[in-house]
């Protein structure tokens, strides 16, 4: 249910205005109504730390171990030098980082020359003895190179000889090889280096993760105390100047549930306000806030995906939640998963916080249709109980039955979805006149249903003789026929009231070239049949696969048992996505369209204080 909602507007002295705002922010029910691109340099700064904040929070709480951190807040701390400072902590660990990377990428270079001097290099060069390092591949190695040169094979790593040329100041080397340049300086002077920058990261570490026991709480506090003062900015340039400047002019969105505790509140603070219902012109930007049950506000989350409602439709969520929950058990269509889902669903609420709840609600509840819908057509852990000795295995619905329950329930919620655009009409346009022509193509499914009646009871493999002893179905049939014809009528003469005739009917002709999409939405439905076929039979086949393990003496059954339990849950995981996805397809197209939906609801957001 979508709550209604009273526009008002707000006149404020120029010298109260900045307490007024305090004031409405503190009372957290006004949707204040933007009129500007605010875009300050001193609400962009306060945007631009806000995400630092939130990055510094995320990459402090890595360093603490299962969220056990001080809970004492410093409420003068400054925000930004907190997070300078974390920024600044994160670069200095970083670029050590890249420095212990290059050092040993530089050791690593080194470690095939050994260990040696580089004292002792320098020491031979001021003698005049020069020393030349180069690699080669062995074969390539000349023997002569020996007795030419004083060579010293140093290693011979890698496919590759690394091996060094003494020679005297001056003097021509000839040797076909790849030259290494001299090191600068030893191994051991490189480790050194990296055991020091080894301590520095520890050592910067553990301050960073003291810093982050200390710190969190304070900048959890910090991050809502700067929300707090953006949104404040931002609705502070949202009112129009008048009378000179003396006057700010601010117009909000107040809920009837508010409605009375909101002018309790500005009674008491001596507001003065104007009210009224919103025009037609404003429809487009009322906030939308919605108010359902305990089991329809379960499925709010999945229609937020698409989109919230406009302010004058109907809100379908209490209409489809019952088609989704149907839709999934349908997809998922077995009653070993469903256990397993009502299991989980159970067990979990036990464990995880309170918040949770109602999404585990919701998995019961998915869990239960499930278990209901592979009840339906026979399947329990990829088992087809059709198939087996079971007494009351013909209670199943064979998959021939299941196709045409799969497009069963695809007019089903088609025609009640044609039902609620009907009413949205008439709630519109203040008249039954409106809704003529969805009736219309409501008559025209229903007559082509009825005309059906023969073939549909032939697919379902019923007794030709039998379906031939129900005359009556002929008499149906023939009336059908008339009653489209009633359809058609309506949805030429009615599509659009406020045209004249000749306009109407041009226009009903061209709506009735959908019958052909309407044909399609119909057979959309068939996917609920196919993914609850594809998922039975992959458990089938992980069943199957299982059972050969069994021939494996001592440890098959473990094997068996294992790849049961492995292969299951991937089936579980796997067809449960496709059990998701799937239903929000038929909902967000299929009803959604039929319904006459259009959305682009701009969701409620009063002016408040973050918590």
């Amino acid at each position: 249910m979508i709550v209604k909602m009273k526009k008002y507007t707000f006149l404020i002295y120029h010298k109260e205005y900045e307490q007024f705002l305090e004031d409405i922010q503190d009372m957290g029910m006004v949707h204040i109504v933007e009129k500007k691109d605010v875009s300050a340099e001193s609400v962009r700064l306060k945007i631009n730390l806000i995400k630092r904040i939130d990055s510094a929070i995320k990459h402090l709480k890595t360093k603490v171990n299962d969220g056990n951190y001080s809970k004492e807040i410093n409420k003068e701390a400054d925000a930004e030098k907190i997070v300078t400072e974390v920024e600044k902590l994160y670069l200095d660990i970083d670029q050590n980082h890249q420095k212990l990377h290059q050092l040993n990428k530089e050791l690593s270079n080194q470690l095939p020359w050994g260990d040696f001097s580089v004292e002792t290099v320098k020491k031979l060069q001021s003698q005049g003895i020069e020393i030349k390092l180069f690699t080669i591949n062995p074969k390539a190695f000349k023997e002569e190179w020996n007795e030419k040169y004083a060579v010293e094979r140093i290693s011979h790593l890698g496919g590759s000889l690394n091996f060094a040329v003494f020679f005297r100041t001056g003097e021509e080397i000839d040797i076909k090889a790849d030259e290494v340049r001299m090191f600068e300086r030893s191994i051991s002077d490189i480790k050194a280096e990296i055991n020091e920058y080894k301590a520095r990261i520890v050592k910067d570490n553990d301050y960073l993760a003291k810093f982050a026991h200390d710190n969190i709480a304070t900048l959890e506090y910090l991050r809502i105390d700067t929300e707090n003062e953006k949104q404040y900015m931002q609705v502070y340039d949202e009112a129009s100047p008048a009378a000179d400047y003396k006057l700010m002019i601010l117009e909000g969105w107040i809920p009837l549930t508010s409605e009375k505790k909101a002018k309790d509140y500005f009674e008491s603070k001596k507001i003065v306000y104007l009210e009224r219902e919103p025009v037609e012109e404003e429809i487009a930007q009322v906030p939308i806030l919605m108010h359902n049950g305990y089991f329809a506000k379960m499925f709010e989350p999945i229609g937020r995906l698409f989109s919230l409602p406009a302010y004058n439709e109907i809100d379908l969520t209490v209409f489809f939640a019952p088609f989704f929950m149907l839709f999934f058990g349908f997809c998922l269509g077995d009653a070993g998963y469903g256990i397993v889902l009502v299991t989980v669903g159970t067990v979990l609420k036990f464990k995880l916080a309170k918040e949770w709840k109602p999404m585990l609600t919701l998995v019961q509840l998915l869990g239960s249709m499930t278990i209901l819908m592979g009840i339906v057509g026979g399947t329990f852990f990829g088992i087809n109980l059709i198939e087996t000795d079971l007494s009351f295995k013909d209670m199943f619905l064979d998959s021939n039955s299941m196709f045409w329950l799969a497009l069963g329930l695809g007019v089903v919620q088609i025609l009640f979805g044609m039902c609620i655009k009907a009413a949205n009409l008439i709630k519109k346009g203040g008249s039954f006149i409106y809704a003529l022509s969805t009736i219309g193509w409501m008559i025209m499914v229903l007559s082509f249903v009825a005309m059906s009646s023969k073939a549909i009871l032939g697919y379902l493999k019923m007794d030709p003789e039998a379906i031939a002893k129900l005359t009556y179905l002929d008499t149906i049939s023939g009336i059908a026929g008339k009653t489209a014809l009633v359809g058609v009528a309506l949805i030429l003469l009615f599509n659009d009231p406020k045209a004249n005739l000749i306009i109407r009917i041009l226009k009903g002709m061209w709506q009735l070239y959908d019958i052909t999409g309407l044909f399609g939405d119909v057979l959309s439905y068939i996917r609920l049949f196919a993914l609850g076929v594809s998922g039975a039979i992959l458990g089938l086949v992980i069943n199957n696969i299982a059972a050969e393990f069994l021939n494996i003496p001592y440890v098959g059954w473990v094997i068996f048992i294992i790849f049961l339990i492995v292969g299951h849950t991937g089936n579980i995981l796997l067809s449960g996505l496709g059990s998701l996805v799937h239903p929000m397809r038929l909902t967000f197209v299929e009803f959604y369209k039929n319904s006459g939906w259009t959305g682009g609801g701009k969701e409620y957001k009063p002016f408040k204080k973050s918590i």
